[in-house]
């Protein structure tokens, strides 16, 4: 069984999913892997404004319903560990040239954080602009090697799915 993650765009990914209630399904059955969530992911879904409707109801309320429903009552505590391990990996991206600022990527450094903090399997985004880009994936493999911390392995949307089916 594997111990996972999902970033923030992954809920809105799965609710705009055909295959959305085999997804839900799967994930709240638990056979495969265990979705672990975070207060951070939980409140950028909480931060959905009001008035977005989806398929006739209130997208925030979906999001986070769905967030509950699959996350059940696994939420990751916040360490102090993981916000300085999320300030190497910043400074080690800057070092290799990396162009988005700390306000743009921390959310994202973060929840890398807690999942390499927790021994989480996998983390599931499709965030390649910050969370996956090269300097930020060259800097994860660098900080974890140096204070030998396992890896979490990242996977799409789409190889998730295809993983827990």
């Amino acid at each position: 069984m594997k111990r996972v993650i999902m970033d923030t765009n992954v809920y809105g990914l799965i609710v705009v999913d055909l295959d959305r209630n085999k997804v839900k399904e799967a994930l709240k059955k638990g056979l495969r892997v265990i979705v672990y969530g975070m207060p951070l992911i939980r409140k950028e879904l909480r931060d959905t404004p009001k008035n977005i409707r989806a398929e006739g109801a209130n997208l925030r309320n979906y999001l986070l319903s769905l967030y509950d429903e699959v996350t059940g009552n696994r939420t990751l505590k916040y360490l102090k560990e993981a916000d300085s391990l999320a300030t190497s990996y910043f400074s080690v991206y800057k070092e290799l040239g990396g162009y988005a600022s700390r306000d743009e990527i921390i959310k994202d450094i973060m929840i890398f954080a807690c999942a390499s903090m927790n021994s989480l399997d996998i983390v599931v985004s499709n965030d390649r602009k910050t969370m996956l880009s090269d300097k930020a994936l060259h800097s994860y493999k660098i900080v974890n090697q140096i204070r030998k911390i396992r890896m979490p392995r990242f996977l799409s949307y789409e190889e998730f799915k295809r993983e827990i089916k």
